[in-house]
Protein backbone atom coordinates (compact mmCIF):
# COMPACT_ATOMS: atom_id res chain seq x y z
CA UNK A 1 0.00 0.00 0.00
CA UNK A 2 1.03 3.53 -1.12
CA UNK A 3 1.09 6.33 1.56
CA UNK A 4 -1.38 9.62 1.00
CA UNK A 5 1.22 11.44 -0.73
CA UNK A 6 2.20 8.73 -2.81
CA UNK A 7 -1.32 8.47 -4.17
CA UNK A 8 -1.22 12.24 -4.97
CA UNK A 9 2.04 12.21 -6.58
CA UNK A 10 1.64 9.53 -8.81
CA UNK A 11 1.75 11.14 -12.27
CA UNK A 12 0.82 7.66 -14.44
CA UNK A 13 -1.91 6.49 -12.41
CA UNK A 14 -4.24 3.82 -13.87
CA UNK A 15 -6.88 3.59 -11.21
CA UNK A 16 -8.96 6.10 -9.78
CA UNK A 17 -8.29 6.48 -6.33
CA UNK A 18 -11.18 4.86 -4.11
CA UNK A 19 -11.74 5.57 -0.22
CA UNK A 20 -14.59 4.09 2.74
CA UNK A 21 -15.88 5.79 5.50
CA UNK A 22 -17.40 3.13 7.81
CA UNK A 23 -18.27 2.55 11.38
CA UNK A 24 -18.35 -1.25 10.49
CA UNK A 25 -15.04 -3.24 10.89
CA UNK A 26 -16.28 -6.23 8.71
CA UNK A 27 -16.80 -3.63 5.85
CA UNK A 28 -13.45 -1.92 6.68
CA UNK A 29 -11.36 -5.36 7.05
CA UNK A 30 -13.21 -6.57 3.36
CA UNK A 31 -12.27 -2.92 1.75
CA UNK A 32 -8.78 -3.94 2.73
CA UNK A 33 -9.06 -6.89 0.97
CA UNK A 34 -9.80 -5.71 -2.03
CA UNK A 35 -7.02 -2.82 -2.12
CA UNK A 36 -8.80 0.37 -1.07
CA UNK A 37 -6.56 3.48 -1.22
CA UNK A 38 -7.07 4.84 2.51
CA UNK A 39 -9.91 5.18 5.28
CA UNK A 40 -11.46 8.09 6.21
CA UNK A 41 -12.85 7.68 9.80
CA UNK A 42 -15.96 10.46 10.40
CA UNK A 43 -18.32 9.91 13.81
CA UNK A 44 -20.86 10.16 11.36
CA UNK A 45 -19.97 6.62 9.88
CA UNK A 46 -20.24 5.36 13.30
CA UNK A 47 -23.78 6.04 13.92
CA UNK A 48 -24.69 5.06 10.69
CA UNK A 49 -23.08 1.68 11.69
CA UNK A 50 -25.79 1.76 14.75
CA UNK A 51 -28.44 2.38 12.35
CA UNK A 52 -29.14 6.18 12.95
CA UNK A 53 -28.17 7.62 9.64
CA UNK A 54 -25.14 9.48 8.18
CA UNK A 55 -26.92 12.99 9.66
CA UNK A 56 -26.90 11.80 13.19
CA UNK A 57 -23.03 12.76 13.03
CA UNK A 58 -23.45 16.36 12.30
CA UNK A 59 -25.47 16.81 15.28
CA UNK A 60 -24.06 17.31 18.91
CA UNK A 61 -24.91 13.96 20.51
CA UNK A 62 -21.11 13.35 21.84
CA UNK A 63 -17.33 14.62 21.25
CA UNK A 64 -16.86 14.25 17.72
CA UNK A 65 -13.03 13.80 17.77
CA UNK A 66 -13.60 11.25 20.56
CA UNK A 67 -15.95 9.44 18.46
CA UNK A 68 -14.11 9.08 15.92
CA UNK A 69 -10.98 8.68 18.17
CA UNK A 70 -12.91 5.86 19.71
CA UNK A 71 -13.84 4.69 16.22
CA UNK A 72 -10.07 4.26 14.63
CA UNK A 73 -9.12 2.24 17.86
CA UNK A 74 -12.01 -0.06 17.91
CA UNK A 75 -13.19 -0.83 14.29
CA UNK A 76 -10.39 0.62 11.91
CA UNK A 77 -7.15 -0.21 12.91
CA UNK A 78 -7.61 -4.04 13.57
CA UNK A 79 -7.69 -4.21 10.38
CA UNK A 80 -6.27 -1.57 8.54
CA UNK A 81 -2.95 -3.22 8.18
CA UNK A 82 -0.61 -0.86 5.96
CA UNK A 83 -3.56 1.26 4.55
CA UNK A 84 -3.11 4.74 5.12
CA UNK A 85 -6.28 6.20 7.70
CA UNK A 86 -7.57 9.98 7.59
CA UNK A 87 -9.16 11.13 10.63
CA UNK A 88 -12.29 13.52 10.88
CA UNK A 89 -11.15 16.90 12.76
CA UNK A 90 -13.61 19.13 14.65
CA UNK A 91 -11.37 22.36 15.59
CA UNK A 92 -12.87 23.86 18.27
CA UNK A 93 -11.39 27.32 18.81
CA UNK A 94 -9.94 26.72 22.41
CA UNK A 95 -6.32 25.90 21.01
CA UNK A 96 -7.00 22.31 21.64
CA UNK A 97 -5.98 21.66 17.89
CA UNK A 98 -2.27 20.27 18.83
CA UNK A 99 -3.40 18.02 21.59
CA UNK A 100 -6.12 16.31 19.10
CA UNK A 101 -3.39 16.24 16.43
CA UNK A 102 -1.05 14.23 19.05
CA UNK A 103 -4.13 11.91 19.51
CA UNK A 104 -4.34 10.85 16.34
CA UNK A 105 -0.89 10.71 15.60
CA UNK A 106 -0.52 8.23 18.42
CA UNK A 107 -3.50 6.00 16.66
CA UNK A 108 -1.25 6.12 13.19
CA UNK A 109 -2.96 8.57 11.48
CA UNK A 110 -1.96 9.79 8.20
CA UNK A 111 -4.27 12.49 7.03
CA UNK A 112 -6.64 14.79 8.76
CA UNK A 113 -10.34 16.01 7.33
CA UNK A 114 -12.62 19.25 8.41
CA UNK A 115 -15.90 17.02 9.37
CA UNK A 116 -18.16 17.41 10.72
CA UNK A 117 -17.55 20.54 7.71
CA UNK A 118 -19.06 23.63 8.57
CA UNK A 119 -20.26 24.09 4.63
CA UNK A 120 -23.31 21.25 5.18
CA UNK A 121 -25.33 22.85 7.61
CA UNK A 122 -27.68 25.54 7.03
CA UNK A 123 -27.32 29.35 7.07
CA UNK A 124 -29.03 29.37 10.75
CA UNK A 125 -27.30 26.86 12.19
CA UNK A 126 -23.70 28.05 10.42
CA UNK A 127 -23.97 31.55 12.28
CA UNK A 128 -24.92 30.20 15.36
CA UNK A 129 -21.81 28.30 15.49
CA UNK A 130 -20.08 31.55 13.64
CA UNK A 131 -20.74 33.10 17.33
CA UNK A 132 -18.69 30.10 19.28
CA UNK A 133 -15.88 30.95 16.99
CA UNK A 134 -16.43 27.42 14.59
CA UNK A 135 -16.23 29.39 10.65
CA UNK A 136 -14.47 27.93 7.79
CA UNK A 137 -11.67 30.31 8.08
CA UNK A 138 -10.95 28.71 11.79
CA UNK A 139 -11.70 25.44 9.58
CA UNK A 140 -8.59 26.16 7.10
CA UNK A 141 -6.41 27.32 9.98
CA UNK A 142 -7.06 24.04 11.53
CA UNK A 143 -6.08 22.24 8.58
CA UNK A 144 -2.85 24.38 7.94
CA UNK A 145 -1.74 23.49 11.23
CA UNK A 146 -1.86 20.05 10.70
CA UNK A 147 -0.21 20.28 7.53
CA UNK A 148 2.39 21.99 9.46
CA UNK A 149 2.37 18.91 12.11
CA UNK A 150 3.48 16.22 8.67
CA UNK A 151 -0.56 15.45 8.00
CA UNK A 152 -1.76 15.27 4.79
CA UNK A 153 -5.34 17.44 4.59
CA UNK A 154 -8.59 17.18 3.21
CA UNK A 155 -10.92 19.48 2.74
CA UNK A 156 -14.38 18.29 2.97
CA UNK A 157 -16.51 20.70 0.86
CA UNK A 158 -20.10 20.90 -0.24
CA UNK A 159 -20.26 24.28 -2.56
CA UNK A 160 -17.99 26.18 -5.08
CA UNK A 161 -17.24 28.99 -2.85
CA UNK A 162 -16.02 26.74 -0.50
CA UNK A 163 -13.90 24.45 -3.04
CA UNK A 164 -11.46 27.71 -4.05
CA UNK A 165 -11.13 28.85 -0.66
CA UNK A 166 -9.83 25.74 0.65
CA UNK A 167 -7.98 24.62 -2.73
CA UNK A 168 -6.16 28.60 -2.17
CA UNK A 169 -5.55 27.34 1.57
CA UNK A 170 -3.01 24.68 0.06
CA UNK A 171 -4.85 21.57 1.41
CA UNK A 172 -3.72 18.32 -0.54
CA UNK A 173 -6.97 17.25 -1.49
CA UNK A 174 -10.59 18.36 -1.88
CA UNK A 175 -13.77 15.88 -1.04
CA UNK A 176 -16.44 17.45 -2.75
CA UNK A 177 -19.61 16.60 -1.26
CA UNK A 178 -22.33 15.86 -3.34
CA UNK A 179 -25.05 15.71 -0.15
CA UNK A 180 -26.24 12.09 1.83
CA UNK A 181 -26.29 9.16 -0.33
CA UNK A 182 -29.65 8.10 -1.40
CA UNK A 183 -30.80 5.24 -3.54
CA UNK A 184 -33.37 5.80 -6.37
CA UNK A 185 -35.47 2.52 -7.48
CA UNK A 186 -36.51 4.75 -10.59
CA UNK A 187 -33.66 4.32 -12.95
CA UNK A 188 -34.72 7.45 -14.69
CA UNK A 189 -34.95 9.48 -11.94
CA UNK A 190 -31.78 8.17 -10.81
CA UNK A 191 -30.29 9.33 -13.88
CA UNK A 192 -31.55 12.20 -13.64
CA UNK A 193 -30.16 13.04 -10.22
CA UNK A 194 -26.54 11.92 -11.81
CA UNK A 195 -26.79 14.38 -14.46
CA UNK A 196 -27.72 17.16 -12.27
CA UNK A 197 -24.71 15.94 -9.87
CA UNK A 198 -22.25 16.21 -12.27
CA UNK A 199 -23.37 19.52 -13.62
CA UNK A 200 -23.29 20.78 -9.89
CA UNK A 201 -19.50 18.76 -9.71
CA UNK A 202 -18.40 20.56 -12.71
CA UNK A 203 -19.33 23.80 -11.16
CA UNK A 204 -17.27 23.25 -8.02
CA UNK A 205 -13.94 22.00 -9.92
CA UNK A 206 -14.12 25.25 -12.33
CA UNK A 207 -14.56 27.75 -9.12
CA UNK A 208 -11.51 24.77 -8.04
CA UNK A 209 -9.14 26.09 -11.00
CA UNK A 210 -10.57 29.67 -10.73
CA UNK A 211 -8.37 29.59 -7.24
CA UNK A 212 -5.33 28.72 -9.53
CA UNK A 213 -4.69 25.99 -7.85
CA UNK A 214 -5.41 22.25 -8.50
CA UNK A 215 -5.48 19.91 -5.39
CA UNK A 216 -6.19 16.24 -5.73
CA UNK A 217 -9.91 15.81 -5.94
CA UNK A 218 -12.58 13.20 -4.97
CA UNK A 219 -16.24 12.96 -5.64
CA UNK A 220 -18.24 11.70 -2.38
CA UNK A 221 -22.12 10.82 -1.58
CA UNK A 222 -25.05 11.70 -3.44
CA UNK A 223 -27.00 9.10 -6.24
CA UNK A 224 -23.42 7.70 -6.80
CA UNK A 225 -24.45 3.87 -5.49
CA UNK A 226 -22.91 1.61 -8.11
CA UNK A 227 -20.01 1.52 -10.26
CA UNK A 228 -21.84 2.12 -13.27
CA UNK A 229 -22.87 5.94 -12.00
CA UNK A 230 -19.55 6.37 -10.64
CA UNK A 231 -18.31 5.80 -14.45
CA UNK A 232 -20.70 8.47 -15.44
CA UNK A 233 -18.98 10.84 -12.82
CA UNK A 234 -15.50 9.65 -13.84
CA UNK A 235 -16.67 9.89 -17.69
CA UNK A 236 -17.69 13.64 -17.84
CA UNK A 237 -15.61 15.25 -14.67
CA UNK A 238 -12.19 15.86 -14.11
CA UNK A 239 -12.17 14.04 -10.69
CA UNK A 240 -9.52 11.59 -9.43
CA UNK A 241 -11.60 9.18 -7.33
CA UNK A 242 -14.53 8.58 -4.49
CA UNK A 243 -15.16 8.59 -1.32
CA UNK A 244 -17.91 5.62 -0.54
CA UNK A 245 -20.06 4.76 2.48
CA UNK A 246 -23.27 3.65 2.57
CA UNK A 247 -22.51 3.19 -1.45
CA UNK A 248 -20.55 0.65 -0.21
CA UNK A 249 -22.42 -1.47 2.21
CA UNK A 250 -24.68 -4.39 2.04
CA UNK A 251 -25.77 -7.65 3.31
CA UNK A 252 -23.70 -9.66 3.09
CA UNK A 253 -21.02 -7.08 4.02
CA UNK A 254 -18.09 -8.72 3.06
CA UNK A 255 -18.83 -9.90 -0.38
CA UNK A 256 -20.74 -7.18 -0.99
CA UNK A 257 -18.15 -4.13 -0.05
CA UNK A 258 -15.31 -6.56 -1.35
CA UNK A 259 -16.88 -6.75 -4.82
CA UNK A 260 -18.47 -3.17 -4.80
CA UNK A 261 -14.66 -1.81 -4.22
CA UNK A 262 -12.72 -3.80 -6.69
CA UNK A 263 -15.66 -2.43 -9.62
CA UNK A 264 -15.21 0.79 -8.37
CA UNK A 265 -11.83 0.54 -8.60
CA UNK A 266 -11.85 -0.96 -12.34
CA UNK A 267 -13.58 2.24 -13.56
CA UNK A 268 -11.40 4.50 -15.81
CA UNK A 269 -8.97 1.53 -16.34
CA UNK A 270 -6.46 2.25 -19.26
CA UNK A 271 -3.78 -0.59 -20.60
CA UNK A 272 -2.36 2.32 -22.95
CA UNK A 273 -3.07 5.30 -22.54
CA UNK A 274 -1.30 7.09 -24.74
CA UNK A 275 -2.17 4.82 -27.74
CA UNK A 276 -4.39 7.96 -29.26
CA UNK A 277 -2.77 10.57 -28.78
CA UNK A 278 -4.56 12.46 -25.93
CA UNK A 279 -6.93 11.86 -22.78
CA UNK A 280 -10.03 12.01 -24.40
CA UNK A 281 -9.01 10.27 -27.45
CA UNK A 282 -7.43 7.14 -25.60
CA UNK A 283 -10.92 6.57 -24.59
CA UNK A 284 -11.69 4.72 -27.83
CA UNK A 285 -8.84 2.01 -28.31
CA UNK A 286 -7.77 1.09 -31.33
CA UNK A 287 -5.09 1.55 -34.62
CA UNK A 288 -6.45 0.02 -37.23
CA UNK A 289 -7.61 2.53 -40.18
CA UNK A 290 -11.05 2.58 -39.45
CA UNK A 291 -10.86 3.35 -35.91
CA UNK A 292 -8.05 6.07 -36.74
CA UNK A 293 -10.89 7.64 -39.81
CA UNK A 294 -13.48 7.43 -36.89
CA UNK A 295 -11.13 9.80 -34.08
CA UNK A 296 -10.11 11.99 -36.94
CA UNK A 297 -13.80 12.96 -37.74
CA UNK A 298 -14.73 13.19 -33.93
CA UNK A 299 -11.54 15.52 -33.72
CA UNK A 300 -12.82 17.38 -36.42
CA UNK A 301 -16.43 18.23 -35.64
CA UNK A 302 -16.39 17.83 -31.99
CA UNK A 303 -15.71 21.32 -31.60
CA UNK A 304 -18.39 22.89 -33.75
CA UNK A 305 -22.35 22.92 -32.51
CA UNK A 306 -23.58 21.17 -34.90
CA UNK A 307 -26.00 17.71 -34.48
CA UNK A 308 -24.52 14.47 -35.23
CA UNK A 309 -25.86 11.48 -36.57
CA UNK A 310 -23.90 8.04 -35.10
CA UNK A 311 -24.52 5.33 -36.81
CA UNK A 312 -23.29 1.44 -36.65
CA UNK A 313 -24.15 -1.90 -35.12
CA UNK A 314 -25.23 -2.78 -31.89
CA UNK A 315 -21.83 -2.94 -29.77
CA UNK A 316 -19.20 -1.20 -31.80
CA UNK A 317 -19.61 2.01 -29.14
CA UNK A 318 -22.24 4.98 -30.20
CA UNK A 319 -22.54 6.24 -26.81
CA UNK A 320 -18.96 6.44 -26.31
CA UNK A 321 -18.73 8.17 -29.47
CA UNK A 322 -21.37 10.45 -28.53
CA UNK A 323 -19.47 10.90 -24.57
CA UNK A 324 -16.54 11.87 -26.69
CA UNK A 325 -18.22 14.52 -28.79
CA UNK A 326 -19.47 15.96 -25.64
CA UNK A 327 -16.30 16.37 -24.09
CA UNK A 328 -14.62 17.74 -26.73
CA UNK A 329 -17.13 20.23 -27.40
CA UNK A 330 -17.32 23.76 -25.81
CA UNK A 331 -20.27 22.29 -23.95
CA UNK A 332 -17.97 19.77 -22.04
CA UNK A 333 -18.63 21.70 -18.64
CA UNK A 334 -22.58 21.27 -19.00
CA UNK A 335 -24.84 18.23 -18.52
CA UNK A 336 -24.59 15.26 -21.15
CA UNK A 337 -28.42 13.70 -21.02
CA UNK A 338 -28.97 10.29 -22.36
CA UNK A 339 -32.54 9.07 -23.63
CA UNK A 340 -32.89 5.29 -24.83
CA UNK A 341 -35.97 6.11 -27.26
CA UNK A 342 -36.36 2.26 -27.70
CA UNK A 343 -37.38 2.31 -23.80
CA UNK A 344 -39.69 5.08 -23.55
CA UNK A 345 -43.59 4.15 -24.31
CA UNK A 346 -44.92 6.77 -26.78
CA UNK A 347 -47.73 7.51 -24.24
CA UNK A 348 -45.00 8.71 -21.79
CA UNK A 349 -42.08 10.30 -24.82
CA UNK A 350 -43.19 13.91 -24.46
CA UNK A 351 -43.07 13.91 -20.32
CA UNK A 352 -39.28 12.44 -20.67
CA UNK A 353 -38.47 15.17 -23.70
CA UNK A 354 -40.17 18.47 -22.15
CA UNK A 355 -41.26 17.20 -18.49
CA UNK A 356 -44.81 17.57 -16.90
CA UNK A 357 -46.50 19.70 -14.58
CA UNK A 358 -47.91 18.17 -10.96
CA UNK A 359 -51.39 17.19 -11.99
CA UNK A 360 -50.97 16.92 -16.22
CA UNK A 361 -51.76 13.71 -15.84
CA UNK A 362 -52.50 10.19 -13.49
CA UNK A 363 -49.42 9.52 -11.21
CA UNK A 364 -48.16 13.18 -11.73
CA UNK A 365 -47.44 13.98 -8.34
CA UNK A 366 -45.36 16.47 -8.65
CA UNK A 367 -43.17 18.44 -11.75
CA UNK A 368 -40.87 17.01 -13.51
CA UNK A 369 -37.82 18.47 -15.62
CA UNK A 370 -37.88 16.95 -18.99
CA UNK A 371 -34.21 15.54 -20.95
CA UNK A 372 -34.02 19.17 -23.12
CA UNK A 373 -34.20 21.27 -20.01
CA UNK A 374 -31.82 19.17 -18.21
CA UNK A 375 -29.30 19.56 -21.48
CA UNK A 376 -29.58 22.72 -21.59
CA UNK A 377 -26.83 25.01 -22.99
CA UNK A 378 -25.79 21.19 -23.13
CA UNK A 379 -25.61 17.96 -24.49
CA UNK A 380 -28.49 15.56 -25.43
CA UNK A 381 -27.68 12.05 -26.75
CA UNK A 382 -30.74 10.12 -27.84
CA UNK A 383 -29.76 6.20 -28.57
CA UNK A 384 -32.27 3.95 -30.95
CA UNK A 385 -33.41 6.85 -32.35
CA UNK A 386 -34.92 4.86 -35.17
CA UNK A 387 -37.15 3.31 -32.45
CA UNK A 388 -39.11 6.61 -32.71
CA UNK A 389 -42.86 6.33 -33.90
CA UNK A 390 -44.62 8.88 -36.13
CA UNK A 391 -45.37 11.04 -33.27
CA UNK A 392 -42.72 10.95 -30.95
CA UNK A 393 -40.92 11.95 -34.38
CA UNK A 394 -42.87 14.89 -34.74
CA UNK A 395 -42.41 16.23 -31.10
CA UNK A 396 -38.43 15.77 -31.66
CA UNK A 397 -39.20 18.07 -34.66
CA UNK A 398 -41.12 20.65 -33.48
CA UNK A 399 -38.49 20.85 -30.00
CA UNK A 400 -35.41 21.16 -32.87
CA UNK A 401 -36.29 23.32 -35.38
CA UNK A 402 -37.98 25.89 -32.44
CA UNK A 403 -35.31 25.71 -29.83
CA UNK A 404 -37.97 25.71 -27.36
CA UNK A 405 -40.55 22.88 -25.43
CA UNK A 406 -43.57 23.06 -23.37
CA UNK A 407 -43.72 20.52 -21.06
CA UNK A 408 -47.06 18.59 -20.71
CA UNK A 409 -49.89 20.07 -18.92
CA UNK A 410 -47.96 23.30 -19.16
CA UNK A 411 -48.92 26.18 -21.49
CA UNK A 412 -45.78 28.85 -21.20
CA UNK A 413 -43.43 27.73 -23.55
CA UNK A 414 -39.62 27.11 -22.43
CA UNK A 415 -36.57 28.51 -24.76
CA UNK A 416 -33.43 25.55 -24.67
CA UNK A 417 -30.16 25.42 -26.14
CA UNK A 418 -29.47 21.82 -26.90
CA UNK A 419 -27.09 19.88 -29.49
CA UNK A 420 -28.65 17.17 -30.25
CA UNK A 421 -26.61 13.78 -30.82
CA UNK A 422 -28.38 10.77 -32.44
CA UNK A 423 -27.41 7.18 -32.53
CA UNK A 424 -29.03 4.30 -35.17
CA UNK A 425 -27.97 0.52 -35.28
CA UNK A 426 -29.97 1.34 -38.78
CA UNK A 427 -28.89 3.32 -41.74
CA UNK A 428 -31.42 6.64 -41.03
CA UNK A 429 -31.16 7.29 -45.07
CA UNK A 430 -32.63 3.53 -45.46
CA UNK A 431 -35.24 4.60 -43.28
CA UNK A 432 -36.59 7.51 -44.94
CA UNK A 433 -36.46 5.59 -48.03
CA UNK A 434 -38.75 3.05 -47.06
CA UNK A 435 -40.87 5.87 -45.34
CA UNK A 436 -40.46 4.46 -41.27
CA UNK A 437 -38.30 8.03 -40.91
CA UNK A 438 -39.48 11.72 -41.18
CA UNK A 439 -36.91 12.94 -43.94
CA UNK A 440 -37.38 16.27 -42.44
CA UNK A 441 -36.40 14.71 -38.77
CA UNK A 442 -33.19 13.09 -40.29
CA UNK A 443 -31.43 16.38 -42.00
CA UNK A 444 -32.51 18.11 -38.63
CA UNK A 445 -30.47 15.15 -36.95
CA UNK A 446 -27.83 14.39 -39.76
CA UNK A 447 -25.60 17.94 -39.96
CA UNK A 448 -22.94 15.32 -39.85
CA UNK A 449 -22.61 11.64 -40.08
CA UNK A 450 -20.29 9.15 -37.82
CA UNK A 451 -20.22 6.20 -38.97
CA UNK A 452 -18.68 3.51 -36.63
CA UNK A 453 -16.92 0.55 -38.01
CA UNK A 454 -18.20 -3.04 -36.71
CA UNK A 455 -15.49 -5.05 -35.01
CA UNK A 456 -15.42 -7.99 -38.39
CA UNK A 457 -13.67 -4.90 -40.10
CA UNK A 458 -11.16 -3.75 -37.90
CA UNK A 459 -9.71 -7.04 -36.54
CA UNK A 460 -6.23 -5.75 -36.33
CA UNK A 461 -7.29 -3.78 -32.96
CA UNK A 462 -9.03 -6.83 -31.38
CA UNK A 463 -5.84 -7.71 -29.70
CA UNK A 464 -5.55 -4.32 -27.93
CA UNK A 465 -9.21 -4.18 -27.09
CA UNK A 466 -8.29 -7.70 -24.74
CA UNK A 467 -5.50 -5.90 -23.23
CA UNK A 468 -7.66 -3.03 -21.92
CA UNK A 469 -10.30 -5.32 -21.38
CA UNK A 470 -7.87 -7.64 -18.93
CA UNK A 471 -7.09 -5.18 -16.35
CA UNK A 472 -10.90 -4.51 -15.65
CA UNK A 473 -11.39 -7.55 -15.58
CA UNK A 474 -8.50 -8.64 -13.06
CA UNK A 475 -9.46 -5.90 -10.42
CA UNK A 476 -13.35 -6.81 -10.47
CA UNK A 477 -12.06 -10.41 -10.47
CA UNK A 478 -9.67 -10.11 -7.89
CA UNK A 479 -7.75 -12.64 -10.26
CA UNK A 480 -4.09 -12.45 -12.18
CA UNK A 481 -4.82 -12.02 -15.64
CA UNK A 482 -1.60 -11.70 -17.67
CA UNK A 483 -3.00 -12.35 -21.61
CA UNK A 484 -4.85 -14.83 -23.75
CA UNK A 485 -2.87 -17.72 -25.55
CA UNK A 486 -2.23 -17.40 -29.17
CA UNK A 487 -4.51 -20.47 -29.97
CA UNK A 488 -7.39 -17.83 -27.99
CA UNK A 489 -6.01 -15.14 -30.18
CA UNK A 490 -6.66 -16.74 -33.53
CA UNK A 491 -10.49 -18.16 -32.12
CA UNK A 492 -11.43 -14.51 -31.62
CA UNK A 493 -9.63 -13.22 -34.84
CA UNK A 494 -11.96 -15.73 -36.83
CA UNK A 495 -14.77 -15.45 -34.94
CA UNK A 496 -17.77 -13.09 -36.93
CA UNK A 497 -18.52 -11.17 -33.86
CA UNK A 498 -22.48 -9.74 -34.64
CA UNK A 499 -22.04 -8.21 -31.17
CA UNK A 500 -19.27 -6.58 -31.53
CA UNK A 501 -17.26 -5.31 -28.52
CA UNK A 502 -19.87 -6.29 -26.74
CA UNK A 503 -19.74 -9.78 -27.61
CA UNK A 504 -16.26 -9.35 -27.42
CA UNK A 505 -16.43 -8.16 -23.72
CA UNK A 506 -18.93 -11.03 -22.93
CA UNK A 507 -16.09 -13.57 -24.28
CA UNK A 508 -13.41 -12.25 -22.55
CA UNK A 509 -15.31 -12.30 -19.18
CA UNK A 510 -16.85 -15.78 -19.74
CA UNK A 511 -13.04 -17.25 -20.17
CA UNK A 512 -12.13 -15.53 -16.81
CA UNK A 513 -14.64 -16.88 -14.77
CA UNK A 514 -14.29 -20.22 -16.52
CA UNK A 515 -10.49 -21.10 -16.62
CA UNK A 516 -8.13 -21.35 -13.67
CA UNK A 517 -4.85 -20.22 -15.18
CA UNK A 518 -3.69 -16.57 -15.52
CA UNK A 519 -3.26 -16.84 -19.38
CA UNK A 520 -6.67 -17.21 -21.12
CA UNK A 521 -7.27 -19.77 -23.38
CA UNK A 522 -10.72 -19.84 -24.03
CA UNK A 523 -11.24 -23.82 -24.30
CA UNK A 524 -15.27 -22.96 -23.98
CA UNK A 525 -15.22 -20.11 -26.20
CA UNK A 526 -17.44 -21.63 -30.27
CA UNK A 527 -16.37 -19.88 -33.21
CA UNK A 528 -19.27 -19.13 -35.47
CA UNK A 529 -19.09 -21.54 -38.28
CA UNK A 530 -19.81 -19.21 -40.96
CA UNK A 531 -17.71 -16.10 -39.57
CA UNK A 532 -16.86 -13.72 -42.31
CA UNK A 533 -13.56 -14.09 -43.75
CA UNK A 534 -11.02 -11.45 -42.60
CA UNK A 535 -10.17 -11.16 -46.44
CA UNK A 536 -13.17 -9.59 -47.06
CA UNK A 537 -12.48 -6.43 -44.30
CA UNK A 538 -11.69 -2.93 -45.97
CA UNK A 539 -8.39 -2.99 -43.77
CA UNK A 540 -5.46 -4.65 -46.18
CA UNK A 541 -3.26 -4.85 -43.02
CA UNK A 542 -5.51 -7.13 -41.41
CA UNK A 543 -6.24 -9.46 -44.96
CA UNK A 544 -1.87 -9.75 -45.04
CA UNK A 545 -1.62 -10.83 -41.55
CA UNK A 546 -4.97 -13.14 -41.55
CA UNK A 547 -3.16 -14.60 -44.58
CA UNK A 548 0.12 -15.60 -42.66
CA UNK A 549 -1.60 -16.71 -40.08
CA UNK A 550 -4.12 -19.25 -42.26
CA UNK A 551 -0.47 -19.52 -43.94
CA UNK A 552 1.65 -20.68 -41.03
CA UNK A 553 -1.68 -22.83 -39.76
CA UNK A 554 -1.23 -24.92 -42.60
CA UNK A 555 2.12 -25.22 -42.35
CA UNK A 556 2.14 -26.51 -39.16
CA UNK A 557 0.01 -29.27 -40.00
CA UNK A 558 1.84 -29.83 -43.32
CA UNK A 559 -1.26 -29.34 -45.46
CA UNK A 560 -3.77 -31.26 -43.45
CA UNK A 561 -6.53 -29.10 -43.10
CA UNK A 562 -8.49 -30.80 -40.68
CA UNK A 563 -5.98 -30.16 -38.26
CA UNK A 564 -5.11 -26.73 -39.42
CA UNK A 565 -9.39 -25.72 -39.27
CA UNK A 566 -8.70 -27.03 -35.69
CA UNK A 567 -5.86 -24.57 -34.88
CA UNK A 568 -7.51 -21.78 -36.51
CA UNK A 569 -10.89 -22.78 -34.43
CA UNK A 570 -13.24 -22.94 -37.98
CA UNK A 571 -14.33 -25.46 -39.65
CA UNK A 572 -13.23 -27.09 -42.75
CA UNK A 573 -16.20 -25.83 -44.70
CA UNK A 574 -15.03 -22.23 -43.40
CA UNK A 575 -11.34 -22.84 -44.39
CA UNK A 576 -12.20 -23.64 -47.20
CA UNK A 577 -14.33 -21.02 -48.12
CA UNK A 578 -11.71 -18.86 -47.16
CA UNK A 579 -8.84 -20.56 -48.50
CA UNK A 580 -11.02 -20.15 -51.86
CA UNK A 581 -11.58 -16.51 -51.60
CA UNK A 582 -7.62 -15.99 -51.24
Amino acid sequence: MRTLQELSDSEERRYPIIAITSGSGLAIKAAVSAEIDFILALNSSLYRAMGWGTAAGYMPFGDANLETRNLIAQHIRPHAGKVPIVAGLLARPDGSVEYELEELKNLGVQGVVNWPALSQFDEGLRHALAEDGFTPAWEIESLKRARSAGFFTFGFVYNAEQAREFARSGVDALILGLGITRRYDDIHERRGRIQHEITYLKTMLESVEQGGRRPLCLAAGGSTTMPEDFEQLFRFCSIDGFVGGAAFESIPVHEIVSSMVRRFKSVGLRQDPNQAGSSELSMIVGRSAPIKEVLSRIKRVAPHDVNVCIEGESGTGKELAATLLHRMSRRSHQAFVTLNCGAIPDTLLESELFGHEKGAFTGAVRRRIGKFEQAHRGTLFLDEIANLSPHGQAALLRAIQQREITPVGAEDYIPVDVRVLAASNQPLAALVGAGKFRADLYHRLNQFTLALPPLRERRDDIPLLVNDMLPRFEVQLDKKLMGVSPGFLKKLNAHGWPGNIRELQHAILSAALCEDGTILHGDDFQVASEAPAPSESKNGDWSRTWLETVRQAMQDSAGNKSRAATALGVTRKTLYKWLRQL
